[in-house]
């Protein structure tokens, strides 16, 4: 290794190249871990970007494959899918995207299809009966009007020996999180009506259940086991036994964690809701159900349950005594988890993500022999998949994120922050009283929050020389509902506040330079870099909108189901009662403004944000004498699927960003 030296921020050789990067950054690819209940043996779905961006199902144990590359284990229930497959005694359920069908898949047999052929159906989020295996619960997402206020939603039975459906619970706008209790004789599920998304507000219900002749499975009485419509959310139902239910309720204003025991003889009268923890921790417990494979939770055994929280950014893992309402915090590796499961059996799985090094699919269980729980990764035959070898050898690059809670004026308010610091093995700084270059990105959502684990498209900027800032703004998941709820009325406002006023806070500290601060984010992220160029056109130095929100009234009018109402909350109204406030938050409207030099990143086949708007709003910035580029993939949609496209996103970035600051370096 060559001698540390001095270069100016911003200059520095890497070896982080992004044509690495992008290979790393989709090659793992996990987006769900399926625990079976029956055998406890472990699997997970994995995005296949080289597979033309298909999902496959994969043995944890041997990385094998249950299918071949002609099957796509995807769903479009709620838009963002998710819970796409389980596996029950060593049995494949799935649903495939390519035609909305559910199929079967005993261990060595081609799939089966258990569903009728209906175009018009999704179905997700499946949950085997104990007391028939033919019979599977599954969310039905119905668009034969596909109009987002009449697209019906319920839950149903799927008979697989006779490939038929029957409704089994009805009414409410949504539904999810089906789950029978151990011994098949209760069911509980998770619903919540329109205007609310699951995390402002939901219920969780139950009803005891037993076999019918005609339709499969048939309800006793629906039984309120917690939530209330516009005002509390209760999410996330498990069973630690026959009699006791565990999840999560934000009474408090965080999501904590909560149970429900009831006599089996009298659940109507003798259920009972308490929360398990004697005193409520000010800490997010669980996640936000974007996609339906979020899951902040899994039982150990009849007393035991492991809980995900959220702390300064970071997930923090914790196992309760449901009984005595203690509390344990397990340390972890791992800044993010995903995707827990339990199987009551002593053992939970997890995906982990570290701040250094690439995710693990974990697994905890009990150590009987010194009394304590260990966390370990899933035993595996071949080498671990899904370490990637291209960057695994520059551990010395990664730069590791640094929490702050940042108070921004003029309220006061605060903002969560996660920064990176320049960091290359070969240079010891930049030159003498120089701050590096800031590259800040905004998150997409709005309600969501972006985690400190490793992001190799973050290494690619910090081995350079620059520094990098996550902002989780006002609005953010993962710090109470207050805070989530800070953005109602202001969006579009208040993200761009932050972004701006973190940089200048930072600044203070002496961490970056904001003269030399750029921005990007996708989706609302980008729609965020556009807001800043129309409203804070002397703040940053450069952006980069990918995908981004520019027509208010635009996205409302094409918003699907799941989000039907977000413009509404986040502009303060109806776009008929403040059109002002739904104009003036359109980019689009104000292209005309903007002076700051922007590199629009969009995908062709985008139906949520048309390529067409921002062809519209380049031509608009070429005509006033702005720079401005324009980068379109051909084959994506509201997000990157191929490999390709995060190259170069990321080359593109760089290059321009260097233009606009002079810089030179190359990718």
């Amino acid at each position: 290794m060559a001698s540390t030296r001095v270069a100016p921020y911003g200059t520095w050789v890497s070896p982080i190249h992004a044509q690495a990067v992008a290979a790393q950054s989709l090659s793992a690819g996990i987006e769900d871990i399926i625990l079976d209940p029956v055998t406890s043996k472990v699997y997970y779905g994995q995005n296949r970007p080289a597979e033309n961006g298909r999902s496959a199902v994969v043995d944890a144990a041997t990385r094998q494959d249950l299918l071949d590359h002609t099957w796509d284990a995807r769903t479009g229930v709620h838009e963002y899918g998710g819970a796409a497959a389980i596996v029950y005694d060593g049995v494949l359920y799935f649903s495939h995207i390519g035609d909305g069908r559910v199929y079967k898949c005993a261990k060595g047999s081609e799939p089966v299809a258990i569903t009728p052929v209906a175009p018009a159906h999704r179905f997700a989020d499946f949950a085997v009966y104990p007391g028939n295996p033919n019979f599977i619960v599954s969310i039905l997402e119905d668009h034969t009007d596909p109009h987002p206020a009449r697209i019906v939603t319920t839950l149903c039975v799927i008979d697989a020996s006779k490939s038929t459906v029957h409704t089994l619970v009805e009414g409410a706008d949504f539904y999810s999180c089906a789950r029978f209790s151990p011994d098949g004789k209760f069911i509980a599920w998770q619903q919540w009506h329109h205007p609310d998304m699951p995390y402002q507000s939901a219920e969780i219900a139950m009803a005891s259940c037993s076999p019918s002749s005609d339709k499969g499975i048939q309800l006793g009485t629906h039984v309120h086991v917690a939530g209330k419509p516009g005002a509390v959310a209760a999410q996330d139902p498990g069973w630690t036994s026959n009699n006791t239910l565990f999840f999560f309720s934000d009474v408090s204003g965080f999501q904590n964690p909560w149970k429900f025991t009831f006599d089996a003889s009298n659940p109507s009268d003798t259920g009972k809701a308490a929360p398990i923890l004697t005193q409520p921790l000010r800490e997010e417990f669980g996640q936000p159900q974007w996609w339906l494979s979020r899951h902040g939770s899994g039982a150990l055994s009849e007393t035991h349950v492991a809980f995900l929280s959220f702390r300064e950014g970071r997930s923090k893992l914790h196992v309760c005594d449901v009984e005595k309402g203690s509390i344990t915090e397990i340390k972890t590796p791992y800044a993010h988890i995903q995707y827990m499961h339990g199987d009551a059996k002593g053992r939970v799985v997890m995906l982990g993500q570290p701040e250094d090094s690439g995710q693990v699919v974990a697994e905890m269980v009990f150590d009987k022999a010194n009394d304590n729980f260990v966390l370990r990764p899933v035993p595996s035959t071949p080498a671990d998949a899904d370490a990637s070898p291209s960057l695994s050898v520059y551990g010395d690059y990664i730069s590791k994120g640094q929490y702050f809670s940042l108070t921004l004026p003029p309220d006061n308010r605060t903002c969560h922050v996660t920064y990176y610091p320049p960091k290359n093995p070969n240079y010891d700084g930049g030159l003498p009283g120089e701050r590096p270059p800031v590259v800040v990105l905004v998150h997409g959502g709005p309600f969501f929050m972006e985690a400190a684990s490793l992001d190799w498209t973050k290494q690619f900027f910090t081995s350079r020389g620059w520094a990098h800032i996550d902002v989780n703004y006002g609005g953010s998941t993962g710090f109470g509902r207050e805070f989530r709820e800070s953005l109602h009325a202001k969006w579009g406002v208040l993200d761009v506040e932050d972004a701006w006023g973190s940089v200048l806070k930072l600044e203070e500290l002496g961490l970056v330079d904001s003269k030399r601060a750029v921005v990007h984010g996708g989706s609302a992220g980008g729609y965020c870099v556009l807001q800043i160029a129309t409203s804070l056109p002397s703040s940053f130095a450069a952006g980069s909108p990918h995908y981004g929100i520019s027509d208010m009234r635009k996205l409302d009018e094409i918003l699907h189901k799941f989000e039907y109402y977000l413009c509404d909350r986040l502009m303060g109204g109806k776009y008929e009662e403040c059109k002002d406030v739904w104009h003036a938050r359109s980019p689009i409207y104000h292209a005309d403004k903007i002076k700051m030099p922007l590199l629009f990143m969009q995908g062709g086949k985008d139906t949520v944000i048309p390529a067409e708007q921002m062809v519209e709003m380049v031509d608009t910035i070429k005509k006033a004498g702005g720079k401005v580029e324009l980068v379109i993939f051909p084959n994506e949609g509201h997000g990157w699927r191929e490999a390709k496209s995060v190259q170069t996103t990321l080359e593109r970035e760089l290059t321009f960003f260097n233009e606009v600051l002079g810089l030179e370096n190359t990718y």
